[in-house]
Parts: structure tokens; sequence; C-alpha cells
């Protein structure tokens, strides 16, 4: 017995809110246009046949983008830790083969300070 009352005065809400919603000039346009959207689809099975299939058809292309999207993402992203320890790597082998100087000057300050 309480959700009977619980789910009347929750559609009475709705009404309320609805009718309040609808003194906006600009949404009782919006709901017009609406209203007079679904009763053309319902006036041709056809139409509101093909409209669905073709939302339909836009969902999945734009997952199936996504899907595109997240896969290349995961490709880079796999490329980089490949790629991060040759690069590193890399830098320490540069790093040695110019500045083998500074290691054995600073090596050499190292000991003529001990002196």
């Amino acid at each position: 017995m309480g959700k009977g009352k619980f789910f009347a005065k929750a559609a009475i809400g709705a009404v309320i809110g609805g009718a309040i919603a609808l003194t906006d000039r600009q949404t009782r346009a919006e709901m017009k246009e609406w209203a007079v959207y679904l009763f053309d689809m319902l006036k041709d099975p056809e139409k509101l046949s093909a409209s669905s299939k073709e939302i339909i058809n836009q969902a999945r292309e734009m997952v199936q983008k996504a899907t595109e999207d997240v896969n290349f993402i995961y490709e880079k992203v796999d490329s980089l830790k490949e790629l991060t320890p040759s690069v590193k790597e890399l830098v320490d082998e540069t790093k040695t083969t110019f500045l083998p100087h500074e290691e054995d000057t600073s090596s050499a300050a190292g000991q003529t300070s001990t002196k």
C-alpha cells in the first residue's frame, strides 16, 4: 500500500514539474517541435525504422572509431615502453662519449684537493 502512494505522488510531482517547466516559452516551443516530430514518426513507421537504423549505424561507427583510437593509443604507449630503454642507453653512451674529460677532471680535482 505504501508503494502505491509513493508512485501516485511521484506521478503527481512529475505532472506538476512538467507544468511548471512549460511556463517557459522556449521550453514550450521545443516540446511542440518534439511532439510534432514524434507524431510524424508514428504516422510513417518506415521513416521511424529508417531513422532508428541511421541512429544505430551512427552509434556503431562512433564505437568503432573510439575502439580504433584506443588501439592506436595502446600501440603508441607500447612502442614508447620499448623505445624508452633504448633512448636511455643511447643518452648514456652519448654522455660518456662527449663528457669523458669532465669525469676525469672531477676525479682529478678530487685527488688534488686531498693532497
